[in-house]
């Protein structure tokens, strides 16, 4: 019997032990507390029936003050019934799961729910009036549906073997396009993606994961994605992908590209193409790298910046830009720009780059 069933077959006979000794307790009272109990051990909680129902990217609960929910076309206000007691409970026992506690003493929490699913959590005196939540959900099915000429696109940059940075905005869909990517390369290639949250939803046979980990509640037991990096390369992958370059493990990463593993990737958070080599220069001088010594490594090691855009018309590909080393300095030289999507004229000229 799988784990979930068997929880199901023990709240069942709880409930119906229950209520053969307290006959004047409603029998939906008890139904209704074993649904919650349910949801809790599932590890969703109050969102379980939401998560099941609507498809949204993030959730914002502020306190007392109301939700609000983005479905994909920017932040509506969402009715969503909010217990701040049971929030908090539900938050503590997650926490304490995870290694981690959720209290005055600890008033800030990051946490995995499941698969796809991040929460951040934040308490007075941080926040003022209670407990403040964000829910951030990683569609597997995205509304974002890649065109037939934009997947004839990916899949050159994908046999070409080019390493690549997918950027953007928060929400503009990078992590859904590097899932697509993942799942478009041949299943005799072995793959190896490095997270610190699970949010690469990919369907490859041979993918191996690997997540970071933070340090439990008594400060020990972290695995940092730099760490894990060093022992990707032990592992002998075709091809690593970070799921975000967020600080110095960017350096790692680039390092990792220079003794092989053709055609790999990751995203990056960036307005613009242009913003990607000043934004790898101050990430690496958080830990002494000069910018000198940071644009040479990236410019040896990244081929193309796949940008993207988000809005209420949704998520697309605005351009793809060449990544040149030029004297002391990188260049990002726009490759394609389709206004909206790709022409067989941005197909001919692409695959001309690619070849050179």
């Amino acid at each position: 019997m799988m784990q979930g069933e068997l929880l199901d077959e023990i709240r069942s006979q709880v409930v119906a032990e229950l209520i053969e000794k307290s006959p004047w307790i409603p029998e939906q009272e008890f139904e209704d507390e074993s649904a919650a109990l349910r949801d809790i051990s599932r590890g969703l909680g109050p969102f379980t029936q939401l998560l099941q129902h609507e498809s949204f990217t993030d959730l914002f609960i502020n306190a007392n003050s109301g939700a609000w929910i983005n479905r994909g076309a920017g932040l509506e206000e969402f009715d969503f019934p909010i217990n701040e007691r049971m929030l908090v409970n539900f938050i503590r026992s997650q926490s304490l799961r995870a290694g981690k506690l959720f209290d005055q003493a600890h008033p800030a929490v990051d946490l995995e729910l499941s698969a796809g699913v991040r929460l951040h959590a934040l308490l007075p005196p941080l926040v003022e009036s209670g407990v403040h939540l964000s829910l951030r959900v990683n569609q597997r099915k995205s509304n974002w549906r890649i065109s037939e000429r934009q997947r004839e696109v990916l899949n050159l940059i994908i046999t070409s073997k080019r390493n690549f940075l997918i950027s953007g905005g928060t929400g503009s869909g990078k992590t859904t396009l590097l899932s697509q990517l993942i799942e478009s390369i041949p299943s005799n290639q072995r793959l190896l993606v490095i997270e610190d949250t699970h949010e690469i939803q990919a369907a490859h046979p041979h993918l191996l994961r690997l997540q970071a980990r933070e340090s439990n509640s008594e400060g020990i037991g972290a695995l940092t994605i730099r760490e894990l990096i060093r022992h990707a390369l032990r592992m002998k992958p075709d091809r690593i992908f970070l799921g975000e370059v967020r600080g110095a493990d960017v350096l790692d990463l680039f390092l990792a590209l220079n003794t092989g593993h053709a055609g790999s990737g990751g995203t990056i958070h960036g307005n613009s193409p242009r913003d990607i080599p000043n934004r790898i220069a101050a990430l690496a001088m958080t830990v002494g790298i000069p910018r000198d010594g940071a644009l040479a490594l990236f410019a040896s090691s990244i081929d193309l910046i796949i940008h993207l855009d988000g809005g209420r018309s949704g998520n697309r590909i605005s351009s793809i830009s060449h990544v040149v080393a030029a004297d002391e300095n990188v260049v990002i030289e726009e490759l394609i720009s389709p206004p909206e999507d790709f022409t067989l004229e941005h197909i001919a000229h692409l695959k001309r780059a690619l070849l050179k």
